[in-house]
């Protein structure tokens, strides 16, 4: 190849122009070879910043959780996704569906509705906005921890991830995986169940999907999730007889907590209690049966109404039909709240009420007739038994 030559030229003195000096070719392919060199380092420089880095990694892992994708976001968990060369979400297939995790371990019994769908959204919506940060390396630099900050209810909290070095691809870019991360176990229990309500049917909107506590099949009462971090866990119950007020759980630890001296067992799961109460129904549910056995007493036309709190004595003669029973006033049932801890939680608090009965009473001796209004006054003592669906009232009588 001829050389190149610089065209510039050059001013002799004597008003003529000479042609500049001639430059070597190898010159100028390797400065292209140099631009081309520090280009291409500059290139993989920021692709493994961007792209093959440890936050990457991270932000994956996060952005399928977010998107409701666990198949995409246990593969990143399992801790061996990326030694095989694969980076991002997953392999997946023609349809879009993430591969099968055999390396996950779930805990034995719990339920996988939180990690899937809408309510894996819903626990990844109410972390807010999500900051990625990569934190200090290991001494030997096979790893590093990544941070993902976050704040709920005002309060700053964060969540670490360990990323291992997983080798190279085409020997620049750098291969990263997470480490494996934890599933953790949350139990959602309803803390203070009434006795009735053990065997009946209960169940507790969890994430927002409706999710039995209590059945039919005697099992302890309560609901296992398994859980990714970082993740909300919103729970509350709404029935017609009981309540329990939202309550949150953030799991925010991606390293489980130390296991059990010497057993090797699992850690203890997180407990999400809720704290049952009675709704307003419970009330008037509990007035409406109340009325209904005052009246079933009042309608005796006997002295000492049967399974009732009233009663008159005489040795005098009294006609049946003059008999008639009534209750002063309108009498309240107040019920007592369910307590947080012991105590018995199915009762009604004392009714004190008033009886009336009037009468012709006839005297044995002199046969007279005269009419008698008798006063009684009576406390009432009764038992509930409240199941999210029913009530029953048990008076207390001898």
């Amino acid at each position: 190849m001829p050389d190149a030559r610089d065209t510039t030229e050059v001013d002799r003195g004597d008003g003529r122009r000479a042609p500049g000096r001639r430059v070597p070719g190898w010159a100028w392919w390797g400065g292209g070879a140099v631009l081309a060199l520090v280009a291409g380092g500059i290139a993989i420089g920021a692709a493994n910043a961007a792209v093959y880095s440890p936050e990457a990694q991270v932000q994956d892992y996060l952005d399928a959780l977010s998107a409701g994708d666990g198949g995409a976001a246990m593969a990143l968990a399992s801790g061996t996704h990326g030694t095989d060369g694969t980076h991002g979400t997953g392999d997946t297939d023609s349809a879009g569906d993430a591969d099968p995790v055999p390396n996950i371990d779930l805990p034995s019994g719990t339920a996988t509705s939180l990690l899937q769908g809408e309510p894996l959204q819903a626990g990844m919506a109410a972390l807010g906005e999500l900051t990625v940060t990569r934190g200090a390396d290991a001494p030997d630099g096979r790893s590093t921890e990544v941070s993902v900050g976050y704040t709920v209810e005002g309060e700053e909290r964060s969540t670490v991830f360990t990323v291992e070095r997983a080798g190279r691809d085409w020997l620049f870019f750098d291969r990263w995986r997470m480490a494996a991360v934890p599933v953790r176990t949350v139990e959602v229990i309803p803390a203070n169940l009434p006795p009735e309500a053990a065997s009946t049917p209960l169940t507790a909107a969890v994430n927002g999907v409706q999710t039995p506590l209590v059945t039919t099949s005697g099992e302890a009462p309560g609901q296992a999730f398994s859980v990714l971090p970082p993740m909300v866990v919103d729970a509350g119950v709404e029935s017609t007889f009981l309540q329990a007020e939202p309550s949150r759980l953030v799991v925010d630890t991606a390293v489980p907590a130390p296991t059990t001296e010497d057993t090797g067992q699992s850690p203890e799961p997180l407990a999400l209690d809720l704290a049952l109460q009675y709704t307003d129904a419970v009330a008037g549910e509990v007035n409406r049966q109340l009325d209904a056995y005052l009246a079933g007493c009042t309608e005796q036309k006997v002295l000492q109404p049967a399974g009732c709190p009233m009663g008159y004595d005489t040795v005098n003669r009294i006609p049946p039909e003059s008999i008639s029973w009534t209750v002063a006033g309108d009498p309240a049932a107040t019920v007592v709240p369910l307590p947080a801890e012991g105590g018995d939680p199915t009762v009604m608090a004392p009714l004190e009420a008033e009886a009336v009965l009037t009468l012709q009473e006839i005297d044995l001796v002199t046969g007279e007739q005269q009419p008698v209004e008798h006063r009684d006054p009576f406390t009432l003592e009764a038992d509930l038994a409240v199941t999210a669906e029913s009530v029953r009232l048990t008076p207390r009588v001898p």
